[in-house]
């Protein structure tokens, strides 16, 4: 617009300085996409997890209760007891995929990494029932 008086930074409009920009940026308030409810975390703990703790734990996850948040991703590797592989494991809502990567090195520490997505996640509850899943 030639005759916006507003200064948005980069010269003003019409003129050869402005970079590219499109016309029209940012007169009136626009609402953010991003919603600040939504957000990650990330635990990661050596050792081994138990095998009969893991089934019941990814299932709290898979029905968690809405005052506890809602998961929209995660992502892992995990470091299951007696079991020689890496364990990959992927889930989006409530679809998920796991399968066995390469085998732990002989000497290599033992650590799983998972990885959460979503929204008002309760992140000391999901954390303790992470912690509760691994050899004492």
């Amino acid at each position: 617009d030639e005759d916006c008086k507003e200064d948005h930074g980069h010269g003003g409009h019409g003129t050869k300085r402005s970079h590219g920009h499109a016309d029209g940026h940012g007169h009136g308030a626009k609402k953010s996409r991003h919603d600040s409810r939504v957000n990650s975390m990330a635990l990661v703990k050596e050792g081994e997890i138990l095998p009969n703790k893991l089934g019941p734990f990814m299932q709290t996850l898979g029905t968690l209760p809405p005052e506890k948040g809602v998961i929209f991703r995660i992502k892992g590797i995990l470091a299951i007891r007696g079991h020689p592989y890496k364990h990959v494991f992927h889930a989006v809502m409530d679809v998920s995929d796991e399968d066995d990567a390469d085998p732990w090195a002989e000497g290599e520490k033992k650590v799983t990494k998972l990885v959460f997505i979503g929204k008002d996640l309760d992140k000391e509850f999901i954390r303790k029932g992470f912690e509760a899943i691994f050899e004492p």
